[in-house]
């Protein structure tokens, strides 16, 4: 399957803030991709991203930080919103990780989804 270029950069922590005591506390990648939904400040609703980090099989639990590369499958909804410093959470059936762009790579948002 052919990658296009991300999007942005994110820096993220781990919370599992809306995951009750009983809920796993791990965070899993398979081929160092996954997909998941994200609530982006200046951008209404959930909306699907894709994460990628460097390591294939990669597992975070609550606390652990990481960064990733990103790309959103909806551009037109956050091209004018994604910049340095925008926060953002991840969602699976609840809040548990928030983010921060730390970077725009503009060559990211001239390729489809």
């Amino acid at each position: 399957m052919e990658r296009f270029p991300p999007q942005f950069r994110s820096h993220i922590k781990l919370t599992f803030e809306e995951h009750g005591e009983n809920r796993r506390r791990k965070f899993g990648f398979n081929d160092g991709h996954r997909r998941l939904p994200m609530s982006m400040d200046g951008v209404d609703g959930l909306h699907t991203v894709g994460l990628w980090v460097t390591q294939k099989d990669a597992v975070f639990e609550e606390g652990d930080e990481f960064d990733a590369d990103c790309r959103v499958i909806w551009p037109e909804g956050f091209t004018k919103v994604v910049a340095p410093g925008v926060k953002f959470r991840l969602w699976d059936a609840g809040f548990f990780a928030q983010g921060v762009v730390t970077e725009r790579i503009e060559a990211g948002w001239s390729n489809p989804a």
